[in-house]
């Protein structure tokens, strides 16, 4: 059979492989594929090498290692979007900074319960633009999606103060503070559209009310941050004008009669928690539901 293979190759469409097949095979099929030759082997690693993004599946996530990461990272070089989410035991600070310094266009990370991550991970190489002066890490992300990941602390975003991030959430991480939604604020003011701080304990109004200068914010949740009153919210929704949808439950120092006033000024109050939650944020005019449902 392997005889044949060769034979076979002749007949191949190399720009049909390319343009329609290979972007819709999921990572352990496209490493089944480079294994079978090396023909197929120089065809996985081409296309590794121009993908816009990988699909890993449920069932791979579990089996790979750091050390199949590590391999893959220097291989791509064209992602946009990187989905590394519960994969706790493979994704170290090594191989996110693996990642980050071979993909400049990177636009959408996502490394939710990734509880190994820290400010290290952040640490990249900006080296010398090359012919693009965005040409370095990190120059493009717009969405940062790191819900329960136990390390991430403020540190991490000083490293990513150069990003023009529209999208941040945190939700459930133990060391978003005051200082972390400060920098958040006044790093990414000009581009921050949606942030995610749900059970972020420490958060207090002394940073929220920096987020006033966040002119392009739209989308705010807030849910179980003990520490937020009304008065924060209510400056918020007053220099936010595109503010469209709040999530506030279990918001102990949220008065009912300022939640009515945000529903008389037509923002959306939002579930983040409990079976409603998914249904209110898919009707919601919100072109980032699938980063935020969880």
């Amino acid at each position: 059979m392997k005889q044949q293979i060769p034979g076979i190759l002749n007949y191949l469409n190399w720009d049909i492989l390319h343009d329609h097949i290979l972007p819709y095979l999921d990572l352990g099929t496209l490493h089944q594929l480079s294994a079978t030759c090396h023909t197929f082997y120089e065809l996985v690693d081409s296309h590794l090498a121009y993908a816009t993004h990988i699909t890993i599946t449920e069932k791979i996530r579990k089996s790979l290692k750091e050390r199949h990461l590590l391999m893959l990272a220097p291989k791509t070089g064209n992602l946009r979007n990187l989905d590394l989410s519960n994969m706790s035991n493979a994704v170290s600070n090594k191989v996110l900074k693996s990642f980050l310094n071979s993909n400049c266009e990177l636009k959408i990370l996502n490394i939710s319960k990734c509880s190994n991550i820290g400010p290290d991970g952040f640490n990249i190489d900006h080296g010398t633009p090359s012919e693009n002066e965005n040409s370095y890490p990190l120059a493009k992300l717009e969405v940062l999606v790191a819900n329960w990941c136990r390390n991430i602390k403020p540190q991490c975003f000083v490293s990513l103060a150069h990003a023009p991030l529209r999208a941040i959430s945190l939700a459930g991480t133990w060391y978003t503070n005051d200082e972390a939604v400060t920098d958040c604020a006044t790093f990414f003011k000009d581009n921050l559209e949606c942030l995610n701080i749900d059970k972020c304990y420490k958060v207090t109004d002394e940073s929220l009310n920096l987020l006033v200068h966040c002119s392009k914010l739209r989308i705010l949740k807030v849910t179980s941050c003990w520490r937020v009153n009304d008065g924060s919210v209510r400056r918020i929704v007053e220099s936010c004008k595109e503010l469209q949808q709040v999530a506030m439950d279990d918001c102990r120092s949220i008065s009912e009669s300022c939640l009515f006033d945000l529903s008389e000024k037509g923002i959306l109050l939002l579930e983040a928690t409990g079976e409603r939650a998914s249904e209110k944020w898919d009707k919601s005019d919100n072109y980032l539901r699938p980063m935020f449902r969880f």
